[in-house]
């Protein structure tokens, strides 16, 4: 995510895409067996809430910045798996 642009090769891209299918395939069979059906439109507000706090850079000592990691509280309040996808989502 802390990646300039173009510093990736489109195979290694393509290597790192297919190795998560498997990863989100796991994904959305965990999220269906584990949340239920009436909290899943809080997943998606879950996962817009944490792309928006990753839009805020905070300045840190140093002449750095840093921001929130929503993906962690997204995973305290309805899994890691259901993080997982709500991350993909919100970064892609």
């Amino acid at each position: 995510m802390h990646i300039p642009e173009n510093y990736l090769s489109p195979s290694t891209c393509g290597v790192l895409g297919a190795v998560m299918v498997p990863i989100w395939l796991l994904s959305i069979r965990k999220v269906r067996e584990t949340v239920p059906r009436e909290k899943l439109p809080l997943l998606g507000i879950a996962a817009a809430f944490s792309f928006l706090a990753m839009m805020f850079n905070i300045p840190l000592p140093g002449g750095t910045t840093g921001h929130a990691v929503g993906g962690t509280l997204i995973a305290i309040l309805f899994g890691p798996y259901a993080a997982c996808l709500a991350v993909s989502v919100a970064l892609l």
